[in-house]
Order: C-alpha cells, then sequence, then structure tokens
C-alpha cells in the first residue's frame, strides 16, 4: 500500500525509525514489518499488532514537508487520507494510520467496478474545495516550462535512449507544434489542485470508503488531469460505456461547481489532449524506470499506453505529426 518504495536504505535508519514509533506510542515492544515495493526511497512499514504505518522518508530526498500540508488539506476539503499520528520533518520520519490493504484496483474488480468508478470520480472533484494558506505552503504550478519538460521525456528516454531515433528536420518541427498544442490545452482549462496520479494503483480502500495516498507531488494544473489519469488509466483498460458515463457525470458535477463553463464536447476534448500529454510523458517515463532504473515491470503496459496515444491523436488533426511519429518509430517495438 501507500504506493512504491524500496528497501534501498541502511538499517540504522529502520532502527532509528523504530526508536521514534516507540517514543510516540509508549511501548518498547514495538517490531516494524516491512512492506516492499519496486522504487524511490521512501519506506514503509506496519507496526506490528498495531493500527499504524511508520514511514521512513529520507529529507534530503522525500516530500514530507508537502506530504503533511496536503494531507491536511485534503483531509479539510473531506477527502480520506491517511491520518498523521506524528511527523518529524528533520527526521524524514512519520506514524500514519494504517489503511489496510484493500486497493482500489482489487476492491473496483468484478461487479463492483461501475460502483467504485463513480466513487472516483465524486472524490476527484473534491479536490476543487482544495485551498491552503499561501502565506505557509502554496502547490507548485504545473506551468509551460513543467509540462514541457515532461514531454520531453518520451524525445529523450523513448525515442533517443530506447529506439536510438534521429528525427528529421520536420518530424520535430511538427513534434513540437503538437506540444505546444498540448501545453496550451492544459494551461487554458480552469486550474486546480491537482494529485498528478490519480489511479487503480493510488487509491485504497478502507471501511468502503476511497482514500487518496501518494499525494506528495501534488501541483495545481487542468481540472481534466486526474479525470483522464483514472479513465484512461495507464494499468487498466475500461470499456468505452463507462469511461463516457465517467466523462459525463464529471462533466456535471465540474460544471454544477462552476469550475467548468463550456459545452460538453469540449470538456471532452480538453480531456483527451490532455490525456494525451500525460500518455506521451509515461511512454518517455516507462523507458526510463527500465533504463535507468533497471525496472522492467511497466514495459508489459507500453501496448496499452501506445494505443492511448494513437486513438487520442485522432481527437485533432494537429496530432497527426506526433501520431506519424509513433506509428513511425514506436508501434510495434514494445
Amino acid at each position: 500500500m501507500y504506493g512504491i518504495w524500496c528497501s534501498n536504505v541502511t538499517d540504522i535508519r529502520k532502527e532509528a525509525l523504530t526508536e521514534y514509533v516507540k517514543s510516540i506510542i509508549s511501548d518498547n515492544e514495538i517490531v516494524l514489518l516491512s512492506l516492499n515495493g519496486d522504487a524511490s526511497f521512501r519506506r514503509y512499514f506496519r507496526v506490528a499488532n498495531l493500527p499504524y504505518i511508520a514511514v521512513d522518508a529520507p529529507p534530503e530526498t522525500q516530500k514530507n514537508r508537502e506530504f503533511v500540508f496536503i494531507d491536511k488539506a485534503l483531509e479539510k476539503a473531506s477527502i480520506r487520507v491517511p491520518k498523521i499520528i506524528a511527523f518529524d520533518l528533520e527526521k524524514g520520519f512519520m506514524l500514519l494510520e494504517d489503511l489496510g490493504d484493500v486497493t482500489f484496483a482489487k476492491a473496483s474488480a468484478g461487479d463492483s467496478q461501475k460502483a467504485f468508478y463513480h466513487k472516483a470520480v465524486e472524490e476527484l472533484v473534491k479536490l476543487t474545495d482544495v485551498t491552503f494558506d499561501e502565506k505557509e505552503f502554496s502547490l507548485p504550478l504545473f506551468d509551460e516550462k513543467f509540462i514541457r519538460f515532461e514531454l520531453s521525456l518520451f524525445d529523450t528516454w523513448m525515442l533517443e535512449k530506447a529506439l536510438n531515433v534521429e528525427l528529421t528536420a520536420k518530424e520535430r518541427q511538427g513534434l513540437d507544434e503538437c506540444y505546444e498544442v498540448l501545453a496550451q490545452n492544459c494551461l487554458l482549462q480552469s486550474q486546480t489542485a491537482m494529485h498528478r496520479d490519480y489511479h487503480s494503483r493510488n487509491l485504497m480502500v478502507a471501511d468502503d470508503t476511497l482514500c487518496m495516498i501518494d499525494f506528495q507531488d501534488m501541483v495545481k494544473g487542468p481540472v481534466t488531469y486526474d479525470l483522464a489519469s483514472i479513465v484512461y488509466d495507464c494499468y487498466i483498460n475500461l470499456d468505452k460505456e463507462l469511461i463516457e458515463e465517467l466523462t459525463e457525470k464529471a462533466f456535471c458535477l465540474y460544471t454544477s461547481r462552476g469550475v467548468v463553463n463550456g459545452s460538453y464536447a469540449d470538456f471532452k476534448k480538453s480531456l483527451l489532449l490532455t490525456s494525451l500529454q500525460r500518455h506521451v510523458k509515461v511512454l518517455g517515463i516507462f523507458c526510463r524506470l527500465s533504463i535507468r532504473d533497471g525496472k522492467d515491470g511497466y514495459l508489459k503496459d507500453l501496448p496499452r499506453v501506445i494505443n492511448y496515444v494513437l486513438n487520442e491523436c485522432d481527437c485533432d488533426s494537429r496530432m497527426l505529426p506526433l501520431k506519424a511519429v509513433v506509428e513511425k518509430y514506436v508501434k510495434g517495438k514494445f
């Protein structure tokens, strides 16, 4: 649970974390049970026989301050998150509520799928209520520089490093023009708190309630971004009928809140272009995880993401240069 992590930290920190937990709950018999994952320097441990998760998050690499501020802001907006029992930002230790082992992916399997995805959209819309005291904390902006960097991951890690592709001058110009359209699509939408990874692997279910986790990378960005993450999930293919149903539901909820003012057709096109930006980024990230970090497990999901990209390019004729590059150099290579 709680995202992805690894055992790539010395036992000295685990011993120190154990002592920290003992000091919080006044119990000298504390035992921490490792919860294993595949990335990041953030480690999670279940406290044996107690409803707590101990977190080892080295402050030099982890966004602990962000986690604390965002957790409190989400809770204030009536979004279920792990309660923070205690934290030490200097040491990089936290004690959190244990939300259990039921992931959204597990809970939404089979006949429960539609009901849980509707819940996911209802929870997602609550992000428009998330606010911060700007004097204490503010979310980073998903601005043009941020967006263009994400898109460049595709160029660097998939085209150049994974496939050894050297684009022609015309292809490069075409991609740049597509990237500009994708950036402007994001920037011209209503901007709100944005989870960035709101999908089946980053939601938990506790007492039949959806719980958000792994939100420390939250930014302020386009309103359709998280909807794109959940309905065009990189790890799951939803039926087209359910996607349409969820998109309409989100549109109605956002419209009722005054966050979206245009037509449903405009909203849907913005959603597809936002999803396209995200999926192009993901193509680069999955290759980077394999090449740089030795994590090849994500490669099996690349065909799904490539298909998303090809289909989403069809929503706007300006995306034809991007589609041509993907069809020429990427399709069928993974």
